[in-house]
């Protein structure tokens, strides 16, 4: 196993696998190398059970992290690249200096700013909840954010999930404006707006991979 060993003035000792597969013990500046070695082979079963499933969503999406296929709202189309142009099911986008990755991700963000900021915008004449702006941005770990001016960020690689999951995004972003914080309020406000929000942050889920792609 490859592992990285991160000491601070922590009190605890902890494992941590991040989505790619990395594996970095979290632990106290005084803690020695057996206390370490002693955890590893404790949680051994956890840590190889964890990898399998990592391994497993690399497997089932290799075509994704290949940008052989790419993810729009939800489906899946092939990536065709043609002389001057690239296909992507019906659409067809003319490539930039032969850079596959770029020129998808360029498409995808040009899709995001249209579509994302056109849905932020619906969801807030109906919930009657306003904000001050809005941007699309590129992130690792979150799907959106809004800070306490009223400024809300989407990241652009929401477009790839389902509509639905766009719409919870930004449902829950706009409820940030009237409750800062992650309550039982909030979500009764998320509630109102989307009656079946626990579904969709379920199937969420499934579309953690498409935070790692481009």
């Amino acid at each position: 196993m490859n592992i990285q060993i991160q000491r601070s003035a922590r009190k605890s000792i902890a494992i941590k696998i991040d989505v790619n597969g990395k594996i970095k013990i979290l632990c106290p500046y005084k803690c020695s190398l057996k206390q370490i070695e002693n955890l590893v082979e404790e949680k051994k079963q956890w840590i190889e059970n964890a990898l399998a499933k990592i391994y497993k969503k690399f497997v089932n999406n290799q075509s994704l992290y290949d940008y052989k296929q790419i993810l729009f709202l939800g489906n899946k189309y092939d990536v065709v690249v043609e002389k001057n142009t690239i296909s992507v099911g019906d659409y067809t986008i003319k490539i930039r200096k032969n850079s596959v990755e770029k020129t998808l991700k360029e498409w995808l963000i040009k899709q995001a700013n249209a579509l994302i900021l056109g849905q932020l915008d619906k969801l807030s004449e109906l919930t009657s909840i306003n904000y001050f702006s809005s941007k699309i941005i590129s992130a690792r770990k979150k799907w959106g954010s809004c800070d306490s001016r009223k400024n809300i960020k989407l990241n652009f690689r929401l477009i790839m999930l389902p509509l639905e999951c766009i719409n919870y995004v930004c449902i829950h972003e706009l409820c940030h404006i009237n409750q800062m914080n992650h309550s039982k309020q909030f979500y009764s406000e998320v509630a109102k707006f989307m009656p079946n929000y626990k579904y969709v942050v379920k199937e969420m889920k499934q579309f953690s991979y498409a935070l790692e792609l481009f």
